[in-house]
């Protein structure tokens, strides 16, 4: 354990990258660690392959710069850029890298995983993709609306860890026996006024159809 406060000072150094890159990451993607252990691991990780990548950086840093910066002395200004890049750089790559796993590129696989989401509510909703959605619920009713990622109206649903419910922009007409969608005299599906929030404990049957 640290016992100075260079050392505490050193052992923040060494954890920020990994701990910075998890949150942009997760900002862009969702929470999608198992627990506080998995999270840890991540970021450790993280932080040791920044620093493996910067290695001949940070050796010069510490072997030219170090002691002088223990007696107080000036430091020119470009010193700064380092600090920049090495924030700068773990934010830019994990929320790249979080677009590009929410985005369900096929390459993106190659980081992530095949199957990174942790449940199939997640898959389903996970990337911008727009469609109509079908639920019936407990009570026997049948709902349905419009799941849409563009434009002004966008729908929304909760991603792993927290409890499911889904926003539909646009709430449409559905047969209240059948569940069958309604449709105007163009042929088009028939909206309704406004959107829907329907929580995961009410819904007995979803159905997605890509539009």
């Amino acid at each position: 354990m640290p016992t100075s406060f260079e050392a505490v000072a050193a052992l923040l150094v060494a954890l920020i990258p990994g701990a910075l890159y998890i949150w942009s990451f997760e900002r862009m993607a969702g929470r999608w660690g198992i627990g506080l252990s998995d999270r840890i691991f991540r970021f450790v990780g993280a932080s040791a392959i920044f620093h493996a990548v910067l290695a001949p950086v940070t050796y010069w840093l510490w072997t030219s710069r170090w002691p002088s910066i223990a007696i107080g002395d000036s430091h020119p200004l470009w010193l700064w850029l380092i600090a920049v890049v090495y924030v700068a750089a773990p934010l830019m790559v994990g929320t790249a890298l979080g677009a590009v796993a929410r985005g369900r590129s096929g390459w993106a696989r190659w980081i992530t995983g095949p199957d990174p989401a942790p449940r199939a509510w997640d898959y389903l909703f996970q990337g911008e993709r727009d469609g109509w959605v079908r639920i019936k619920l407990k009570t026997g009713g049948w709902i349905g609306g419009a799941y849409a990622t563009y434009g002004e109206l966008k729908s929304y649903s909760a991603g792993y860890p927290e409890q499911q419910d889904i926003f539909l922009a646009r709430s449409v007409d559905l047969d209240p026996a059948t569940g069958e969608f309604q449709f105007d005299q163009d042929g088009s599906v028939r909206l309704g006024a406004g959107g829907i929030l329907v929580r995961w404990e009410e819904i007995e049957y979803l159905e997605y159809i890509d539009a």
